[in-house]
């Protein structure tokens, strides 16, 4: 899996994933966003545009960046996740647990941000 780290303002990072979230990536993943939980960061938007499959240890490593910004105040938003992984997140109930929306939503949210 591929990780590009945006940070447009100093209050805001977008966390690029592409490719397939795996067991393999699960270091990798928490070392690139842990510095995110440290910052000035109160919004992380995670765009899965390109993200095209997770296993079970890529959903537990989204779960525990959750539950770590929740305790720290910081938004984390999920954007633009394929069908196929929105179906597994609502079996799950895990769309539940996550703020998951589109690119078009968050565009009104954050007005001049390219996303």
């Amino acid at each position: 899996m591929e990780i590009t780290i945006t940070n447009p303002t100093e209050e805001l990072s977008i966390v690029h994933l592409k490719g397939k979230f795996t067991i393999e990536d699960v270091h990798d993943f928490k070392d690139r966003t842990a510095p995110l939980l440290k910052g000035t960061v109160k919004t992380m938007l995670l765009d899965m545009t390109e993200m095209d499959y997770i296993d079970s240890s890529g959903i537990g490593s989204l779960i525990l960046l959750m539950n770590s910004a929740k305790n720290l105040s910081i938004d984390l938003i999920i954007y633009n996740i394929h069908n196929d992984i929105l179906n597994v997140f609502r079996i799950a109930y895990l769309d539940k647990f996550f703020h998951i929306t589109t690119s078009q939503e968050l565009k009104k949210a954050f007005p001049g941000i390219a996303l």
